[in-house]
């Protein structure tokens, strides 16, 4: 098996260097209006041609897409002779850019040679360039699989049609395959992609559920790790709310300036820090970066997963909404039912935070339903993997168990139980405040209300 695929690799490097040193062009066999571009190309001065190439696009560009396309292959071209990637790459995405949904097979074309270019382990650049090259040559062949199924540029990636330069003989393994493959034998030696790998070979490795019950487990191993930064970012946030009542006095009696002195003065005296939950919040970002990232590392390897009707028969049933497949075919591609309803489970999340007024608690509404559908619109569009948004799922379904017994819970306790006193402020520093009548505890659970003070005329 392994000898497989290192000879199809060796045949995709050997196709694509010979890509990179034929640089095919769509129409090159007739010059018309690059008569003198090529000729400038032919004598070898390249930085000529790239001008007059260019020269042509901002003539011809919004008038003759077929002209300004050819001219765009054409400078890609030379570019990657002069080793400029990054120039170059930024030619067959603007191929992409200007036909899409104009001529499917051209901007096809443009993923396929960016891929295939990008994918040539003689890439100019560093080590790290070259990786960062190499996921860049899967989002191209991925976008070209998902969104131009039916043109030749997909259906050479897909299939072993693609003879070795050796002997003519289709490739054992098809290109996009073979790419995946160095990919994630790339990523099987970061620690992040093994921690993941052990989740998954612990619960033995099934297809059918190992791979969808790794990602249960990371959510709840990252919320353990998480839970004494999250009690602290609870307590916080209960004793905010318990010190509503106190501020909305201050907000009476006080404007300005003023008030937020008074309110840090306030939130002083109860020994309360009100960016406590602000800055464990803050905290767990790297954290949850980093989780990121190792479900990214080891988004290839989901493709062996599935996980309920994801990769069921239902899955292959071809239904879509709006050119995208409803049901993911693997862990690796997207689902929609999944991401709907995480969306639902983000939105509860966020309404059982309780609110201190009902125009506070109605802004808090708006806020989660714009915020889920912010998400799900964002999910979609990047077509983020279902392994990414089933882990979110997870940790969402622990975050409202949390939420429920650390901080919905003890709130409507802490709404029911008697509140301190706000002392009265005094008038004048030489004169004592006044004592407040029947200081003692309140048996009603109710604070008790503070008479103010008749002004001096």
């Amino acid at each position: 098996m392994l000898t497989t695929i290192a000879c199809a690799g060796l045949a995709l490097v050997a196709s694509a260097r010979m890509a990179v040193a034929q640089a095919p062009v769509p129409g090159a066999n007739d010059d018309g209006p690059f008569t003198k571009a090529a000729s400038l190309q032919a004598s070898g001065k390249l930085q000529d041609a790239l001008a007059e190439y260019s020269r042509l696009i901002q003539q011809h560009a919004g008038k003759d897409l077929t002209l300004t396309t050819q001219a765009r292959f054409r400078k890609a071209a030379i570019l990657m002779k002069l080793k400029s990637s990054r120039e170059a790459l930024d030619e067959y995405g603007q191929i992409v850019k200007e036909n899409r949904g104009k001529d499917a097979e051209r901007a096809a074309e443009a993923l396929y040679l960016a891929g295939r270019y990008a994918s040539d382990p003689g890439y100019p650049g560093t080590d790290t360039q070259r990786s960062q090259a190499l996921d860049q040559a899967y989002q191209f062949w991925r976008q070209l699989k998902d969104e131009y199924p039916a043109t030749q540029a997909a259906h050479r990636i897909l299939s072993g049609a693609e003879p070795s330069p050796a002997d003519g003989a289709p490739q054992p393994s098809s290109p996009m395959q073979v790419l995946m493959d160095r990919i994630d034998k790339r990523n099987s030696s970061d620690w992040k992609y093994q921690i993941i790998d052990v989740l998954v070979r612990a619960t033995g490795k099934s297809p059918a559920y190992s791979y969808a019950l790794a990602l249960i487990m990371l959510a709840v191993l990252v919320k353990i790790i998480l839970l004494p930064l999250t009690r602290k970012q609870y307590a916080s946030m209960r004793e905010m709310q318990r010190m509503q009542p106190l501020v909305k006095e201050l907000q009476k009696k006080h404007k300005g300036a003023e008030l937020n002195q008074k309110t840090m003065e306030l939130y002083k005296e109860h020994k309360v820090n009100p960016f406590a939950g602000c800055f464990t919040g803050i905290l767990q970002i790297p954290f949850l970066i980093l989780i990121f990232n190792a479900i990214r590392e080891y988004e290839i390897a989901f493709a062996r997963g599935t996980f309920l009707w994801i990769g069921s028969p239902l899955a292959h049933s071809g239904a879509d909404i709006m050119g995208q497949r409803v049901f993911g075919l693997n862990l690796a591609s997207p689902d929609i039912p999944l991401l709907a309803i995480y969306v639902i489970t983000n939105y509860v999340t966020m309404r059982m935070t309780p609110a201190t007024d009902p125009q506070q608690q109605q802004q808090q509404n708006t806020m989660a339903l714009m915020t889920s559908v912010l998400f799900f619109w964002m999910f979609l569009s990047y077509k983020w993997s279902s392994a990414f948004v089933l882990y979110w799922l997870a940790l969402n379904a622990l975050s409202i168990w949390q939420q429920y017994h650390m901080i919905y819970k003890p709130h409507k306790a802490a709404m029911s139980a008697p509140m301190p006193l706000l002392p009265e402020p005094t008038k004048s520093a030489g004169k004592p405040a006044p004592a407040v009548a029947n200081p003692g505890p309140v048996s009603s659970g109710t604070p008790a209300k503070i008479r103010p003070r008749k002004k001096k005329r």
